[in-house]
C-alpha cells in the first residue's frame, strides 16, 4: 500500500467560518453544525449547503437546489427560524454509481481541490486568463504577509483584476464579508461590470440616487450602506460630511481605492480615504502612478490605513519587462513650428507674465500672481483660441471686484476630474496700474484672436491623422479646447469624452468608438481614467504636455495595456521656440525625480522569491482545475461518498480512494479540508453487486492508520500556516477596535449638548453611541473567532470517492 499525491480540498472555500459572528455575551451558542456539501431538506425540497454564516442567535445558510424542482436555484434561509432536516451524510450512505458518473464526480472534486491553506479558490471560476504575477497580491493576503497593499503596476497590467481577485477570494472565504470600492465617479460602472462579468459578484453602486433608491425599500432605521455586501461609490461622493457620518459605525473586510494617487494631497479626499481605511481589515490601493514627484504626498499615500504606524505597506510594482511580457512603445515629442502670429502672441504673453510676477515678487500677492501667469501660459500652450477665452474672462473679472489672493489660492487649481477652463481664479490683479494691465490684456486679446485663425498644432494633428490613417485618441487638458479641436477636425467626425458627459453619454461614445463608428476620439483627462481602448487603438496624441508625468502615463496607458498586440505610438506636440519647450525640460527632470524616489523607496522591486514561486504553482494548479471542471451537474452527490467499479486496464489495479480530512476550530466549525489519495494494490476479488462494492471499498485498519497519520500532519501544517495570519488579523482587529473607541468618544463629546434643541442633540448622541457599540460588538466577535482559530483539531474523516479495479 502507498499514499498517493496529497491534495487539500475545500469545495466551499472555507465559507462561513473566517469572519463569522458566533458569540453571544461571551459564550458560544450551540447549534446544528452544517458543512459545505451537506444535504438538507427545507420546505420539502432537497438542497446542498454552500455556506453557513453563523451569528449570535441565528445563522444564514446559502444553498443550491438538489431536486428536479429546484435544480439550478440558489437560495438563502435563516436558521433556526426555518425548519431544516439534515439528510444522511456520505460516511453512512456511500452511493454506487456508473463509471461515467464517477468520473464526473471525481473530476469535480479534484477541480475544487486546493493543496494549501493559502491557495486561491475564487480564481478557478473567474472569467480571466490565469497569469501568475496577477495572483501575487491575493496570495500575499491569504499568506498573512500584510493587510495594506499598494498595487502600482505599470498601466494596463491588470490592477483591477488583481484587486478583483482579492475581493472575490475574501467573499469566497467569507460569505458575510463587507467590501467597499472607492473610485473616481467615471469608473463606478466599469467596476460593477468587471466584478459581475469576471467574478460573478453582485455589486451595488451607491451615489445620492442609489442611496435614495435603497433607502426607499428599507425601514427608516436601516442604514442603506449596511445592506449590500459589495458597494461601489465615488470618492467625491463619499467624502461629503453627511455621507461620512452614515459610514462611521461600519466595518469592512476589504476597501479598494482605485486611482489612489488622487488621495495623496492635503484634501477632503485624502482625509476621507484615511478615515475609511481605518475601519477596514484589508486596504488595497491601486495606482500606476503613485508618485507625482512630491515626496510628502507620496508619504501621505503610503500611510493610508496604517493604524498606529504598525502595519507595513506591501507594494507591488511590476513592469512588462519584469513579468516577461512584450512591451513595444514609441514615444516622441513633435516640435511644431509656430505661425508668425503665434510667435508674436507667445512672445508678448511671456513679457506680460514676467512683468506681473516681477511686480508681485516682494508682496503677499506673489503666489497668486505666479498662479495666474502659469494659467495663462498653459492656456496658450493648449491653443490660441483657449487663451483668447481666458483673456476675455480676465478682462471681465478685473472690470469688477478682483478677488483677493487669499480667496484665489483656496480654489481648486489642478484636478483630474475637472476639465473646465479657468474661471474666477483669473480675477486676481497682476499689475499695480489697472489701466496698464487692461492695455496689456487688450493687446494680447487681439494677438490671440489673430493667431487662432490658423493654429499650427491643429494643422499638425490634421496632417498626422491623415498620414496615420488609423484610429487615434487625442487628449487635451481643457473642455473648451476639446470643442475647438472637434470643430477643426470635423472632417474626421470625432467622438468626444469630457467631464461634462453623463454616464450613459460616456458609455455611448466609448461604444461607438470601439465598434468603429468613428476612428477619432477626443478626450480630456477628466474622462480618461479607466478607459480600455487597446483593442481598438494604438495611437495617442497629446495636444499639450500635461501638468505631470503621472497624467501623461495615464493618457498613454489607455491603449498601452495588457493585450495590446501592436506597437503603441505616443506623440506629444510642442510649439518650438516658446515657453512650452522649457516645460519639456522641467517635465523630464520631474520624471527622473519620480524614478529615483520610487527606486529608493523599494517600491520598484518585486516581492520575495517565495511569493513568485507560489504564484507560479498556483497558476498551474488553477489551469489544471479548469481543465478538470466539467459541465455535468454533480449536485445530487455533493457531500456524499461516491463509489464505482471498473475493469482493470494497464497499470490500474487494486483500489483507490480520495479521503476527506477535515479540521475544525474550537467551536466545531469547519476551517479547512484536505483530500488525500490512498492506493491499495491488493486484488479486489469478485465484485458483483453494490453491496460488494461498498464492502470492497471500505477502509481497513491499515488504510485508516495511514489516513490518520496524514490527518495529524495536516493539522500541524495548517496550524503553522495560520499562525502568521492569525497574529496579523488579531493585531489589525484590535487596532480597529481602539480606533472605534476613540471615534466614539469624539463623536459623543461633539454631539452631546444638554438642554439644546429640546434634548434632540442628546437623543442623537445616544443613537450614535448605540451604533458605534454595535460596531465594537462585531469587532469583539471577530476577535473571539480568531481566538477559536488558534485551537484546531481533527474532525471525522470520510471517503470522498473511491474506485475498485477488477
Amino acid at each position: 500500500m502507498q499514499i498517493l499525491h496529497v491534495w487539500q480540498a475545500d469545495p466551499a472555500g472555507f465559507r462561513g467560518n473566517w469572519p463569522g459572528n458566533d458569540a453571544c455575551n461571551g459564550r458560544i451558542v450551540q447549534r446544528l453544525q452544517l458543512r459545505p456539501g451537506d444535504a438538507v431538506r427545507i420546505r420539502g425540497e432537497r438542497w446542498r449547503v454552500i455556506a453557513e454564516s453563523p451569528f449570535e442567535a441565528a445563522s444564514i445558510v446559502d444553498v443550491d437546489g438538489g431536486d428536479a424542482s429546484n435544480r439550478g436555484v440558489t437560495a438563502r434561509f435563516v436558521l433556526p427560524f426555518e425548519p431544516l432536516e439534515h439528510l444522511p451524510g456520505s460516511a453512512a450512505h456511500p452511493c454506487v454509481v456508473s463509471l461515467a458518473r464517477w468520473r464526473h464526480v471525481a473530476c469535480a472534486g479534484l477541480a475544487a481541490a486546493v493543496p494549501r491553506w493559502t491557495s486561491l479558490r475564487a480564481a478557478a471560476h473567474a472569467d480571466l486568463a490565469v497569469i501568475p504575477f496577477q495572483l501575487e497580491p491575493a496570495l500575499a493576503v491569504t499568506r498573512g504577509d500584510g493587510c495594506r497593499l499598494l498595487i502600482a503596476d505599470d498601466v494596463g497590467l491588470g490592477k483591477t483584476i488583481e484587486a478583483g481577485l482579492i475581493v472575490a477570494e475574501t467573499v469566497t472565504r467569507t460569505p458575510d464579508a463587507r467590501v467597499l470600492i472607492v473610485s473616481p465617479a467615471g469608473l463606478r460602472d466599469q467596476w460593477r461590470e468587471e466584478l459581475e462579468s469576471r467574478f460573478s459578484l453582485h455589486t451595488e453602486v451607491l451615489d445620492a440616487a442609489g442611496v435614495a433608491r435603497t433607502g426607499a425599500r428599507l425601514a427608516p432605521d436601516v442604514n442603506p450602506w449596511a445592506v449590500h455586501p459589495i458597494v461601489i461609490t465615488s470618492i467625491d461622493y463619499v467624502k461629503r460630511p453627511d455621507v461620512m457620518r452614515s459610514l462611521e459605525a461600519l466595518l469592512w473586510d476589504v476597501i479598494v481605492f482605485d486611482e489612489a494617487h488622487t488621495l495623496a494631497g492635503r484634501s477632503d479626499r485624502g482625509a476621507a480615504a484615511a478615515a475609511l481605511a481605518g475601519r477596514s481589515r484589508c486596504v488595497v490601493m491601486l495606482s500606476a502612478t503613485p508618485h507625482s514627484g512630491d515626496e510628502d504626498a507620496f508619504t501621505r499615500l503610503c500611510a493610508v490605513g496604517d493604524l498606529g504606524a504598525s502595519f507595513p505597506l506591501i507594494t507591488f510594482r511590476r513592469t512588462r519587462a519584469g513579468v516577461g511580457l512584450p512591451h513595444d512603445r514609441r514615444s516622441c515629442l513633435l516640435r511644431v513650428r509656430p505661425t508668425a502670429a503665434e510667435a508674436v502672441m507667445h512672445r508678448k504673453l511671456r513679457e506680460y507674465t514676467e512683468l506681473i510676477t516681477q511686480q508681485a515678487a516682494d508682496s503677499a500677492s506673489a503666489p497668486a500672481a505666479a498662479l495666474v501667469a502659469t494659467m495663462l501660459m498653459r492656456r496658450a500652450c493648449s491653443s490660441a483660441a483657449s487663451l483668447w477665452r481666458s483673456l476675455q474672462r480676465r478682462l471681465t473679472l478685473l472690470a469688477g471686484d478682483a478677488i483677493s489672493e487669499r480667496d484665489q489660492l483656496a480654489l481648486p487649481f489642478v484636478s483630474a476630474e475637472d476639465d473646465e477652463e479657468p474661471g474666477a481664479e483669473l480675477g486676481v490683479a497682476g499689475l499695480g496700474n489697472a489701466a496698464e494691465e487692461r492695455r496689456w490684456l487688450e493687446h494680447l486679446l487681439s494677438l490671440s484672436k489673430e493667431a487662432s485663425l490658423r493654429e499650427s498644432k491643429l494643422l499638425a494633428i490634421r496632417r498626422y491623422l491623415v498620414r496615420a490613417n488609423e484610429p487615434a485618441l487625442v487628449f487635451t487638458e481643457y473642455r473648451d479646447t476639446l470643442q475647438h479641436l472637434a470643430t477643426s477636425l470635423a472632417r474626421f467626425e470625432p467622438l468626444q469624452l469630457h467631464g461634462g458627459l453623463t454616464s450613459s453619454e460616456r458609455r455611448r461614445a466609448l461604444r461607438e468608438f470601439t465598434e468603429g463608428a468613428s476612428r477619432l476620439l477626443l478626450a480630456t483627462d477628466a474622462a480618461s481614467e479607466g478607459l480600455n481602448l487597446h483593442h481598438r487603438c494604438r495611437l495617442v496624441v497629446s495636444l499639450e504636455l500635461p501638468w505631470t508625468p503621472v497624467r501623461l502615463e495615464q493618457r498613454i496607458g489607455r491603449v498601452d495595456r495588457l493585450g495590446q498586440s501592436r506597437r503603441v505610438h505616443a506623440v506629444q506636440l510642442v510649439v518650438a521656440d516658446t515657453a512650452e519647450e522649457s516645460v519639456v525640460s522641467r517635465f523630464v527632470q520631474r520624471t527622473e525625480r519620480i524614478r529615483v524616489a520610487l527606486d529608493g523607496s523599494g517600491i520598484a522591486h518585486d516581492r520575495d522569491v517565495s511569493l513568485r514561486q507560489e504564484a507560479a504553482l498556483d497558476a498551474t494548479r488553477l489551469q489544471s482545475a479548469r481543465a478538470l471542471h466539467g459541465s455535468r451537474d454533480v449536485t445530487p452527490y455533493a457531500g456524499q461518498s461516491v463509489l464505482a467499479i471498473a475493469k482493470r486496464r494497464g497499470a490500474s489495479r487494486g483500489r483507490v480512494w480520495a479521503v476527506r480530512l477535515p479540521c475544525v476550530d474550537a467551536a466545531d466549525h469547519l476551517v479547512f479540508e484536505t483530500v488525500i489519495g490512498l492506493h491499495d494494490v491488493r486484488p479486489t476479488g469478485d465484485v458483483r453487486s453494490a453491496r460488494d462494492v461498498r464492502a470492497v471499498l471500505a477502509l481497513d485498519d491499515a488504510l485508516e492508520g495511514l489516513a490518520a497519520e496524514s490527518h495529524r500532519q495536516l493539522l500541524t501544517t495548517l496550524s503553522t500556516s495560520l499562525r502568521a495570519s492569525l497574529l496579523l488579523m488579531t493585531r489589525r482587529e484590535q487596532a480597529i477596535a481602539d480606533a472605534l473607541r476613540l471615534r466614539h468618544a469624539r463623536l459623543s463629546a461633539g454631539l452631546l449638548q444638554p438642554g439644546l434643541f429640546d434634548r434632540r442633540a442628546e437623543r442623537a448622541a445616544s443613537a450614535q453611541a448605540s451604533v458605534v457599540d454595535q460596531a465594537l460588538g462585531r469587532s469583539r466577535a471577530r476577535l473571539m473567532l480568531l481566538e477559536r482559530l488558534a485551537h484546531l483539531r481533527e474532525d471525522t474523516r470520510a471517503i470522498a470517492f473511491g474506485i475498485a479495479f477488477r
